[in-house]
């Protein structure tokens, strides 16, 4: 028998003072405070005292399942791009985001994952399929992990590069089960540009939609490699939509790798380091990631059988 568990997060609780009988007085009453002579009077900012806010039930399963607003996370969590405030519980809304050099956080995500390519120490394996090895370590850009993901792909480097290129109108909206919507907002350059992204519901509607804003920076090499690198930003033109949950990509990425003498394979090398946000327990997190990543290698290889078909 399917037994499911759902969570509540205490990060939920209103903040206020415990609730009191009808009719007592607080210490925040105007006729329970008596004013010296000559005193002048300056109100005082009461907190609220409304009831915990409960989490939507899941017309499907009739549980309590993830809330995709306000957005205030349980624990913290280190964004070395953004600023401004936490919305949501009663706190300030963040400011007008300041002006950023795409272009600049863009380079410097692709210098990270390139130095993650180079380092091979301390990954740990946790899943392993006929197109895929996965495996993971403790990020140190947020309090999650990064994934490594390496596997063949039966294509040239040229077919599996148009299959997962980050631009409007591409074919990955097609194929990859995690993208529903991919609009680019903003063209730096060539070679740079500001995105959005969006996500269906996953893991049996625990994972409600997701929303990512990134830079991102598409690279050849002279050896033939080619890059997509991206890293999260924030944009004008894309404030946290309704009805999904901003969620954070930090510097990830995939290289597509010719293979010396075997042209019609690539070997694809790519790092996932995602902050889903939210209200997820990390257990659901942590068992999320290694099968999503292994179904995106199987839709890719699908996909790229039917591109030379």
């Amino acid at each position: 028998m399917l037994k499911m568990v759902f969570f509540r997060d205490e990060s939920l609780q209103a903040a206020g003072p415990p609730l009191r009988p009808v009719g007592t007085p607080s210490s925040s009453d105007e006729s329970s405070k008596t004013l010296a002579p000559g005193a002048p009077w300056r109100p005082e900012a009461t907190r609220s005292t409304s009831p915990r806010r409960c989490l939507p039930r899941d017309p499907i399963w009739g549980g309590r399942r993830e809330a995709a607003a306000p957005q205030v996370r349980g624990r913290r969590r280190h964004r070395p791009t953004g600023s401004g405030r936490l919305t949501g519980c009663g706190r300030a809304a963040a400011p007008p985001c300041p002006a950023m050099d795409y272009a600049g956080l863009a380079e410097a995500a692709a210098v990270k994952i390139g130095l993650y390519r180079r380092d091979p120490g301390g990954w740990r394996g946790c899943r392993s399929t006929s197109e895929v090895v996965v495996s993971w370590r403790p990020s140190a850009e947020f309090s999650g992990n990064v994934y490594r993901a390496e596997g063949t792909v039966p294509a040239c480097p040229e077919d599996v590069w148009e299959c997962i290129k980050p631009v409007a109108g591409g074919l990955r909206t097609k194929w990859d089960q995690n993208v529903k919507d991919f609009e680019v907002v903003e063209t730096v350059s060539d070679a740079v540009s500001v995105c959005r992204t969006t996500t269906p519901s996953a893991f049996m509607r625990i994972i409600s939609p997701r929303e990512f804003v990134d830079v991102v920076l598409m690279k050849q090499y002279e050896d033939g490699t080619m890059l997509s690198a991206a890293t999260n930003v924030e944009h004008p033109q894309c404030p946290p939509q309704p009805n999904f949950v901003r969620g954070f990509n930090y510097p990830c990425g995939c290289f597509c790798i010719p293979l010396p003498g075997e042209p019609d394979k690539t070997q694809l090398l790519s790092f996932f380091q995602t902050d889903l946000g939210g209200y997820l327990p990390q257990t659901v997190v942590d068992s999320f990631f290694p099968a999503s990543i292994a179904g995106f290698y199987s839709n890719l290889t699908k996909a790229v059988k039917a591109l030379k078909a």
